[in-house]
């Protein structure tokens, strides 16, 4: 990140997104570095890094905004520093901020809980699973990812083939990754080589690697029987086929970060954190 401040369903292919035109929808802007967007009910929430990216300096909070993308409480949710990756289970919004998760009642905006992933730098992505299950990467810290279950925090699983791991995704027994590379300088979060697209087993934690490294890659979402990714130094939005080949469908400009589909598969918003906005993209 240079100078930070840091299921498709069966309507939609892969092959039919390539062949679509991505048309912008709408666009919201006054937001400071938002990193990740979820939806909930008729409301979209969006983190805002609000600063550093890893700095703890109390200014991070959650915007709730409709879904024409107008923003109706920019600060709805507050007490963060850094918060990125989001995730929903049940009435609950999983926060990753530096190094907490944070939970926070979906009906208040409150903070109810916090659990201290020991060790941890850099949490980033949120993946959560049908039971309740919590993962978090820890990207530019400890090549790691930590996992909420059964209401305690613990590091699952620590190991360089992770290649500073940052978006999630869950498949049936996978937990795909999407990663950033291996910084070679830690002012500018540049790579030498960069991030590739990654699976680790849910059972044995084995890693596979599924493609060449091409791109610092940010979010990550599910495509039919491939994948969705950003480049956040290049903003590029790219897709990755079921033959692990990619193809760029958007170019925008660096900053693209935790990517999400939303309204069956129909709309594509992308939180652009050097812009301080949300563009949205209607799949036509």
């Amino acid at each position: 990140m240079r100078k930070v401040l840091f299921i498709i369903t069966a309507f939609f292919t892969l092959t039919a997104i390539n062949a679509q035109k991505l048309e912008k929808k709408w666009e919201t802007s006054g937001l400071e570095a938002p990193e990740s967007v979820v939806g909930y009910k008729s409301f979209y929430l969006v983190s805002n890094v609000a600063g550093q990216p890893a700095e703890k300096n109390g200014l991070g909070y959650i915007s709730q905004l409709n879904k024409k993308g107008e923003i109706i409480i920019k600060k709805w949710s507050i007490g963060f520093n850094a918060p990125k990756g989001l995730g929903i289970h049940g009435e609950n919004l999983y926060v990753a901020d530096i190094d907490v998760v944070a939970v926070v009642d979906l009906n208040t905006g409150k903070i109810k809980k916090r659990f201290k992933a020991e060790g941890a730098t850099f949490l980033n992505d949120i993946e959560i699973t049908s039971d309740g299950s919590v993962f978090i990467t820890d990207t530019f810290g400890g090549n790691a990812i930590y996992r909420v279950k059964d209401g305690e925090i613990s590091l699952w699983l620590k190991n360089d083939l992770l290649n500073y791991p940052n978006g999630l995704k869950v498949k049936g027994d996978e937990l795909f990754v999407s990663s950033w590379g291996v910084v070679t300088n830690p002012k500018t979060f540049e790579t030498e080589v960069p991030g590739k697209l990654l699976s680790v087993n849910l059972k044995d934690k084995s890693i596979k690697t599924l493609t060449e490294p091409f791109g610092n890659l940010d979010g990550l979402g599910i495509l039919g029987e491939g994948f969705l990714v950003s480049d956040w130094i290049t903003g590029e939005i790219m897709t990755i086929d079921k033959n692990n080949k990619t193809q760029v469908i958007l170019n925008l400009k660096p900053g693209s970060a935790d990517l999400g589909l939303f309204e069956n598969q129909e709309i594509l918003i992308v939180p652009q954190m050097l812009e301080g906005k949300l563009t949205a993209y209607s799949v036509n």
